[in-house]
């Protein structure tokens, strides 16, 4: 079912015969970040990882009644859980063609996104953006969100994934018994 943003936008749940767009569309938040694009996942793992490692949500935007509509934006998230709020979801990434910026899908896609975790019990929805994007800080700053780490002594952390591989093929003076 579409949730309607204006008459001309619309969201709704991705399907697999999306993963082009959803690969287009993080391609396109990729260099707007100015991040290599060799670490992108390819379509194929996309496709292979929708739903059952990710959820995602599309903007679409139709020109005319008549027009098929075009993916112009999308947001991706995850379920976790934390013993100390329970169930939350992590917004991987939110992306709009600029040309679509300002006319309500990123409020839309965050709002689509609010509902279906909500549905899901989870209490909070986190994310992390770079510091000097200011259009994203505005954005988000419309929605009351907080910046968790301003006033925390927290830092985010991460192994990639030739460190990930590493860590996992190393010895360790522990037996796993996994």
């Amino acid at each position: 079912m579409a949730t309607s943003v204006s008459y001309q936008y619309s969201i709704r749940l991705a399907e697999l015969s999306d993963i082009n767009d959803i690969a287009r569309l993080a391609q396109a938040l990729t260099m707007y970040e100015k991040r290599p694009i060799g670490t992108l996942q390819t379509a194929a793992a996309l496709a292979k990882n929708l739903s059952s490692w990710y959820q995602c949500v599309l903007l679409e935007y139709k020109a005319s009644s008549d027009a098929s509509p075009e993916v112009v934006g999308s947001a991706i998230w995850t379920y976790n859980y934390s013993p100390e709020v329970g169930r939350y979801a992590t917004l991987s990434e939110i992306f709009v063609d600029s040309q679509h910026r300002g006319r309500g899908g990123g409020r839309g896609l965050m709002q689509a996104i609010a509902k279906i975790i909500r549905e899901k019990d989870c209490n909070t929805l986190r994310w992390m953006m770079y510091d000097w994007n200011e259009e994203a800080n505005m954005f988000y700053s419309k929605m009351n969100a907080d910046n968790q780490y301003e006033s925390s002594d927290l830092v985010p952390m991460r192994l990639n994934k030739l460190n990930l591989i590493h860590l996992a093929g190393s010895t360790s003076r522990i037996e796993h018994n996994l």
